[in-house]
């Protein structure tokens, strides 16, 4: 797994994502306050820090809450099925009638050691910073897994500290058959959707 790929941050419960998304997280603790204020003209953000504000039971969402936000958040009329979730974390399969696709989403508070940043081996990828000081990763990739099946990213980090993370994949999981030419949802979808205020603690 390369260093710009979320990583599950329970180990233990890496089954259905592994097998799949692989959307959690790996992070560590913040290295130093990430200002809210956009960055000077001409200046270079930083991409690796955030401020450790944010509260909770570790910054969680509770499994039911998860899995409750993301299926109100997806398009009206797919069908859900395969749905997972456990605190902080949800994953389903999503068909809107032209194929089956897993998607997930991952808010837990950030802890550093993952860079928002372009590094990596990605198709695509796109990093900025919104007016309020989140900094927000767009990206496509080839499955890790293997085969053609391709994963659409965004990665978004907020001055509070959350991180909020969705991936979707072209195949009903990761590393299986393809089962329809992309994934549903465009970029600009996945983005409105991960930065719903409905994913704060």
């Amino acid at each position: 797994m390369s260093r710009n790929t979320p990583a599950r941050r329970r180990p233990g419960r890496r089954t259905a994502v592994a097998a799949g998304l692989v959307l959690a997280l790996g992070l560590g603790t913040a290295a130093q306050a990430y200002a809210a204020e956009s960055p000077a003209a001409g200046a270079k953000p930083d991409r690796t820090a955030a401020s450790t504000t944010f509260s909770g039971s570790e910054g969680e969402i509770p499994a039911r809450r998860m899995a409750r936000v993301l299926k109100s958040l997806l398009p009206k009329g797919g069908k859900i099925s395969d749905e997972f979730s456990q605190d902080g974390y949800a994953q389903l399969v999503w068909d809107d009638g032209r194929g089956k696709s897993m998607i997930g989403v991952n808010v837990q508070p950030y802890k550093g050691g993952h860079p928002m940043d372009c590094e990596g081996e990605y198709l695509e990828c796109q990093a900025s910073t919104l007016a309020d000081g989140t900094l927000v990763k767009r990206a496509k990739r080839a499955s890790e897994k293997g085969g053609s099946a391709v994963v659409w990213l965004v990665d978004t980090l907020h001055p509070d500290g959350r991180r909020v993370v969705i991936q979707e994949v072209n195949a009903s999981i990761e590393g299986g058959p393809v089962t329809r030419p992309q994934p549903p949802l465009t970029l600009d979808q996945l983005q409105t959707i991960v930065l719903s205020p409905r994913w704060a603690g």
